[in-house]
């Protein structure tokens, strides 16, 4: 063997190590994906616990009161918080969740609410609960207001409560999307 050709076959070429990091790149790409949306699915798993929990606070606040319930975030008047600021009102024997919501602790993705209005702000006529085109569920109620939450965990939500409802996902049912607006609704209580 001579010197030359054994400089020739101890390193690798120019396309051997593009090759190599276009690999590595694939492989770092296909993993962020399948991690990332297994974050996607543990905050909509959050989010459906937070559904089932305030269900349960606003039923128990309305058998205790007779009222529905509101409950802004924690920056809001506590005067609009009756689920969990200590109320004046006849039968109130809260707090009936553990704390406020945050934008942080309660929804990764941006704010939540509850109103006592199933049409608060005019944003929906009702909800098509059965998902046969006509409104089933509107005037005073309770619903929750979630912000900013993206299609696929919208979609999360949707398949946990309207498994199974026909028309569209972000149409019928309990939980209403609306992409425009960045808004998902969701049918608490009446």
């Amino acid at each position: 063997m001579t010197p030359t050709s054994l400089r020739r076959s101890s390193g690798f070429s120019l396309l051997e190590i593009v090759v190599a990091i276009s690999i590595i790149a694939i492989l770092v790409g296909v993993v962020a994906f399948r991690s990332g949306s297994a974050i996607e699915r543990g905050q909509a798993s959050r989010l459906v616990q937070l559904v089932r929990s305030v269900e349960k606070a606003a039923v128990t606040h309305y058998t205790d009161t007779g009222r529905y319930a509101e409950e802004l975030e924690v920056t809001q008047s506590a005067a609009r918080r009756d689920l969990t600021a200590a109320q004046t009102y006849n039968g109130w024997g809260g707090p009936y969740i553990e704390r406020p919501f945050a934008d942080d602790e309660t929804n990764p993705f941006g704010r939540t609410r509850l109103y006592g209005n199933l049409q608060a702000g005019n944003w929906i006529a009702g909800f098509d609960a059965d998902g046969d085109g006509t409104v089933d569920l509107s005037g005073t109620g309770n619903m929750l207001v979630f912000w900013d939450l993206p299609d696929e965990v919208a979609q999360g939500l949707d398949r946990t409560f309207d498994g199974g409802i026909p028309g569209d996902w972000f149409a019928a049912g309990r939980v209403i999307h609306q992409q425009s607006s960045g808004r998902t609704l969701v049918f608490v209580y009446k």
